[in-house]
């Protein structure tokens, strides 16, 4: 069943409040840089598929103190500022693991209720008299309280809990995004200008496709966004998205991967995510990863993702171990981290922010901190001003500035890695 047809007029300003909650660190290394709303899976960002489909007015976000700027500069909204909100105001977990169904009850709900997942916060509909008697400034800290009249109904909503959840749904994620969006009854005026010859390849009409691209749909549809490039030779196999000037550069995109925007990909990528702005230019497998933004990985990089004993994959977060109930995980790299000629990634490793990883060999570690530049043998600090520089000429190669909010983030990040 679609549901983007049924929702309901609200009347008036309909606010939307994107939050992360106390959980936010699981995310790791993301969210080191990252609000848990920047986070890609399916076809769009976690704000980006809220937005298409409750439509506000306004949209508020709720983070981290200290990501509150960086939010700012990424997006036009209030971030940390209850005070301007007025009006009906819905809110949602940002680790919400999207349930269409779920999301008409909630745009259906009546004003002042709650939905709870046992003890989880998944989301609300509030007035804005209830809002400003909240402690939001504990939504990313501690688990919130509400006021006893206020209606509490509990749903089977689940929550992601870490990077791997959002890589092993995200076919999934991908086949749900285009039913809602793409080929329903009635799509959107955004989603009509999609088109193709073919049923299940949806292709914006400034992408370019090479005639000599191959597309599988067998498995789910392939969608090519806004400026997206696929050049001859290139093998895509849905479940897939290409994001916003994004490259595939002649390489083979397995089912279950999105590429975020302005991305070069070539090489073999199978069940990933590219968070956006980086390159895999170059032959070597990435598998069941995600993978930052503004990351390079040099010719050859590959992962593993799979144990020669088939065994579960434990993964290694800040010197905890977690088991992932997964026998496929690859590797999960900060954004800004590099990695040399003919590097390989041990299965289910966690690579930080801002690292330069190098020498053509295996990196036997489980898991590299923040800011660390070397070779397996050898790790040393990254210098926060090598770091700095490197970063301003990745960025100004695309046309972007290294901002002063940037530098304060690269600051905060270097004096919390241990």
């Amino acid at each position: 069943m679609i549901y983007n047809q049924s929702r309901v007029n609200q009347g008036g300003d309909l606010n939307l409040v994107v939050f992360e909650d106390f959980n936010a660190d699981r995310f790791y290394p993301l969210s080191v840089s990252h609000p848990v709303y920047d986070l890609i899976y399916g076809c769009f960002n976690v704000i980006e598929r809220f937005k298409h489909y409750f439509k506000p007015d306004n949209i508020f976000l709720w983070c981290r103190d200290y990501l509150a700027d960086i939010s700012r500069q990424r997006y036009d909204c209030q971030v940390n500022n209850p005070n301007s909100i007025k009006g009906t105001c819905i809110f949602i977990n940002a680790a919400l693991k999207p349930d269409y169904k779920m999301l008409n009850d909630i745009s259906r709900a009546k004003e002042n209720t709650v939905f709870f997942n046992q003890s989880e916060f998944i989301a609300a509909k509030l007035t804005d008299e209830v809002v400003k008697e909240m402690p939001l400034g504990y939504l990313p800290k501690q688990p919130i309280t509400f006021p006893t009249d206020i209606k509490r109904v509990k749903v089977k909503a689940e929550l992601f809990e870490y990077p791997w959840d959002i890589v092993s749904f995200n076919g999934e994620a991908i086949n749900l995004d285009v039913l809602e969006f793409w080929s329903c009854e009635n799509p959107e005026e955004l989603y009509q200008r999609f088109n193709s010859d073919k049923p299940g390849i949806y292709i914006h009409p400034s992408a370019k496709v090479s005639a000599n691209a191959f597309f599988d749909v067998s498995e789910g549809p392939v969608v090519i966004d806004e400026a997206a490039v696929v050049e001859p030779r290139s093998l895509i196999q849905g479940p897939v998205y290409i994001g916003k000037n994004s490259r595939v550069m002649g390489g083979i995109i397995r089912e279950g991967c999105s590429i975020g925007p302005v991305c070069k990909i070539g090489g073999e990528l199978e069940q990933s995510i590219v968070l956006g702005y980086s390159n895999k230019c170059h032959e070597g497998f990435i598998g069941h990863s995600y993978i930052g933004e503004w990351v390079n990985l040099g010719a050859l990089t590959a992962n593993s993702d799979l144990k020669n004993n088939y065994s579960e994959v434990t993964v290694r977060v800040k010197g905890k171990d977690i088991p992932t109930g997964l026998i496929k995980v690859g590797s999960f790299i900060g954004d800004h981290t590099k990695t040399g000629i003919g590097t390989l990634l041990n299965t289910g490793i966690v690579i930080g922010f801002c690292c330069n990883m190098y020498g053509g060999m295996l990196f036997p570690q489980k898991e590299i901190g923040s800011f660390r530049w070397g070779t397996p043998e050898d790790m040393m600090e990254f210098k926060l001003d090598k770091a700095v520089q490197i970063a301003k000429i990745s960025m100004k190669r695309r046309g972007m500035e290294f901002s002063v909010v940037d530098e304060k983030l690269f600051n905060i990040i270097n004096e919390r890695t241990p």
